[in-house]
């Protein structure tokens, strides 16, 4: 019994003198291991497809018992290769296969974030200029369609818009905000101003082609790293 699929390899290591195992991504299954016995000799059942960052088509069978998952030949359908020539670029993409990793763990949902992370490397392969902060707010809406939901446009008690509130408290329990006039404890909550409020509530229904276009000022950008750090070692750490 075998199925195909269209994933992503995020890290690949060499567990024999000629076989390797393979991290990937599944549309489908979350982050998978599968290995590829022989994957270091045979060019005809995996040629130029066992590198990180490659999108690849395998065939994936099961070992008896389904014990683990075979890799039994792929076609390479992107290897992202002007992405990979630039320093720059590769360490932004290898920042968010790493958080990949850290949140999307094997059996779990990915059918959100597969395309998510998709559409991040085919915008840096396809544009010369990929804002610094790239990586950050990948993170953040990463977290944000993986269950992780916030709610940063409104105060979670009476309702008040983030465009009104001069100050936010934002908890990351439960992903609510409070305004100043609401908030009872500030324990496990991190003050986040007004444009930064605004500016997360944008950024979780929007995708990476548009924050191309995007400033942000450093404030706003020290806002959202505090508030997704918090968020993510909260729920994950």
């Amino acid at each position: 019994m075998s199925f195909s699929e269209k994933v992503l390899v995020l890290r690949t290591g060499r567990f024999k003198e000629h076989d390797l195992w393979v991290r990937f991504l599944s549309p489908t299954r979350g982050v998978q291991t599968g290995f590829a016995f022989g994957g270091c000799r045979s060019r005809r059942r995996f040629c130029g497809c066992l590198d990180s960052l490659n999108l690849v088509l395998f065939t994936i069978g099961y070992s008896s018992g389904k014990r683990y998952l075979t890799l039994q030949e792929g076609t390479l359908v992107s290897g992202f290769q002007e992405l990979k020539n630039q320093r720059d670029k590769l360490g932004m993409a290898v920042n968010c296969l790493r958080f990949v990793q850290k949140i999307c763990p094997e059996g779990d949902d990915s059918s959100r974030i597969y395309p998510l992370i998709l559409e991040v490397l085919e915008v840096m392969e396809n544009h010369p200029d990929i804002p610094i902060f790239f990586p950050l707010l990948f993170k953040a809406r990463a977290a944000f369609i993986h269950g992780y939901e916030p709610v940063p446009a409104e105060c979670a008690v009476c309702g008040l818009g983030a465009e009104n509130m001069h100050l936010g408290f934002f908890s990351f329990s439960d992903g609510r905000v409070f305004c100043p006039g609401c908030i009872r404890d500030q324990k496990g909550t991190i003050k986040t101003g007004r444009e930064s409020l605004l500016f997360l509530d944008r950024l979780r229904t929007s995708g990476p082609g548009q924050w191309l276009d995007w400033n942000p000022e450093p404030e706003v950008l020290q806002d959202c790293f505090r508030v997704i750090d918090a968020y993510v070692q909260y729920h994950l750490d």
